[in-house]
């Protein structure tokens, strides 16, 4: 089977989600993809719930690792499954702060003798997310309208009541409009653009989104992974 790592976050998103909004989303889409498939196809590892999250350290409650601790995990978990035989790794990203390094750690699994790829569960929604979600306009966001929605859906009795009078968000137009461009990663700078860390319209969000969201992206993820492992290794 392929073995799906899920990494997330620990970290502040608005006033209205709570710290492990990240690791919450990319664990539950990584269990039902692994459920949907069966264990000859896929097996979950403990999710890392914690990332890479400088950025949003000034706010209370986020929890930083550093590039160099995140990579030493990693290559511990592969050495660790290599061992036992596993050779197909896909590490599933909750959190966009992670991108660079879980790539990194990608290439580093090919020492162990591991095919892995790391991708974020988002991706695969492709111009889909942006419909189901228009007011992010297609991106992940922060603590937004995708968000709030996946939120409400998985874990909507710890979503703050409040998320439908947030006066205040970054507008993701210019900001994905002056810097968007495939493979690019920019990261947010909120004392500048959003002083109570929101990226997107939480405001638009709703528990049915959130579920047409999740839905799409554990059947589109079920098929890569199947694709997957049918590769040879």
């Amino acid at each position: 089977p392929v073995l799906i790592q899920p990494i997330g976050a620990i970290e502040q998103h608005g006033p209205h989600l709570t710290v492990d909004t990240d690791a919450c989303g990319v664990t539950a889409i990584a269990e039902q993809v692994a459920a949907n498939l069966g264990p000859t196809q896929a097996l979950v590892l403990p999710t890392i719930a914690w990332g890479l999250s400088p950025y949003w350290l000034p706010f209370a409650g986020t929890i930083s690792l550093r590039p160099e601790t995140i990579l030493a995990v990693m290559a511990d978990i592969g050495r660790s499954v290599a061992a036992h035989g596993f050779r197909q790794m896909l590490i599933l990203n909750g959190h966009g702060g992670n991108a660079g390094i879980i790539a990194v750690a990608a290439t580093q699994m090919a020492e162990l003798g591991i095919r892995a790829v790391a991708l974020p569960y988002w991706a695969v929604a492709g111009e889909d997310l942006g419909k189901l979600a228009p007011a992010d306009l297609g991106h992940i966001g922060h603590a937004g309208q995708t968000e709030t929605s996946i939120q409400l859906h998985l874990q909507s009795e710890v979503v703050g009541t409040g998320y439908r009078d947030v006066s205040t968000w970054a507008d993701l137009g210019p900001l994905l409009g002056g810097l968007s461009m495939p493979g690019a990663y920019a990261p947010p700078l909120p004392a500048l653009e959003s002083p109570n860390g929101v990226y997107g319209n939480p405001t638009k969000a709703s528990a049915e989104i959130g579920e047409a969201i999740i839905d799409l992206v554990v059947e589109r993820l079920g098929a890569y992974v199947m694709a997957f492992a049918a590769q040879p290794v």
